[in-house]
C-alpha cells in the first residue's frame, strides 16, 4: 500500500515538472500561434477615421443599389452614351428638382418630358340622396370619434363622404379596417388611384465628372428617384 502511494506521489511530481517546462516547450493542442501571430500583421492595422468610414458606407450602398435605390458604378461611361432619368415630380417637388439640375449647368444634356404619375387611393362612404343627408352621416361619424372627413361636391362622387386620401393603397387598406373596427360601415376604397401629370428629367452624355456631381444631388434626394433610361 505504501508503495502504491509513493509510485502516485512520483507520477503527480513528474507531471507537474512537465507542465512547468522542465522537460521542454509543450506543443500547443491544435494551435499554432507563432503563425496566427504572423497573420495578423498588426503594423497593418489602423483605425480609420470618420470620414473614411463614411466614404465606405457611401461606396457599399452604391454597389448594392437593392431597396429601390440606384448604382452608377452601373453605367458604361465609355463613348459618351450613359443616360439616366430623375423622377417623377410635380408641385413643389419638381421646383426643386429643377432649381438643384440648373445649378449643375448640363446644358443640352439635359432634357424632361411629361408623365403620369400615381394620385390618391380615397377611402369615402358612397354619395347619399342630398347634401343634407351626407352632413348629417358625416356628423355622426365625428361622433364615432372620425376626424378627418369631408363631405364631396364633386361630379365623380356627388355628396360622398371623404374618409381619407393615401398614395399608398396599402396604408387605404389599412385605414378602412380600422374605420370597420370603429363601427362605420359601408366604406369603401376607390377601384384605382387617379392620375397626375408630373415631370421626368434625363441626363444624357455622362461622364466621371457629371456622375460625381449627380452623387451629390442623389444625396439631397431619394435614391428611388434615379434610374437607368429606358433601352
Amino acid at each position: 500500500m505504501k508503495l502504491l502511494f509513493l509510485l502516485l506521489v512520483l507520477v503527480n511530481l513528474a507531471l507537474f515538472a512537465w507542465h512547468s517546462g522542465a522537460f521542454g516547450t509543450l506543443p500547443e493542442a491544435g494551435r499554432e500561434p507563432a503563425r496566427l501571430t504572423n497573420q495578423i500583421a498588426p503594423e497593418r492595422i489602423r483605425v480609420l477615421t470618420p470620414d473614411e468610414v463614411k466614404k465606405l458606407r457611401e461606396q457599399a450602398r452604391e454597389a448594392a443599389p437593392g431597396a429601390g435605390g440606384f448604382s452608377f458604378a452601373s453605367l458604361d461611361l465609355a463613348g459618351g452614351q450613359a443616360c439616366v432619368e430623375l423622377g417623377d415630380f410635380a408641385g413643389s417637388e419638381l421646383a426643386r428638382a429643377r432649381a438643384r439640375l440648373d445649378a449643375l449647368d448640363l446644358g443640352a444634356r439635359l432634357s424632361s418630358r411629361t408623365v403620369e404619375i400615381p394620385g390618391w387611393t380615397l377611402v369615402y362612404l358612397p354619395p347619399f340622396k342630398t347634401r343634407a343627408e351626407a352632413e348629417r352621416a358625416a356628423g355622426e361619424l365625428k361622433k364615432q370619434g372620425v376626424r378627418d372627413l369631408a363631405v364631396l361636391d364633386n361630379a365623380a362622387i356627388r355628396f360622398g363622404i371623404a374618409l381619407g386620401a393615401f398614395r399608398d393603397a396599402e396604408l387605404a387598406r389599412s385605414h378602412l379596417a380600422d374605420l370597420e373596427k370603429r363601427g362605420v360601415k359601408g366604406a369603401r376604397i376607390s377601384d384605382k388611384p387617379g392620375t397626375q401629370p408630373g415631370t421626368r428629367f434625363v441626363i444624357r452624355g455622362l461622364d466621371a465628372a457629371t456622375v460625381e456631381r449627380l452623387r451629390g444631388l442623389q444625396k439631397e434626394l431619394a435614391p428611388a428617384r434615379f434610374s437607368a433610361c429606358a433601352a
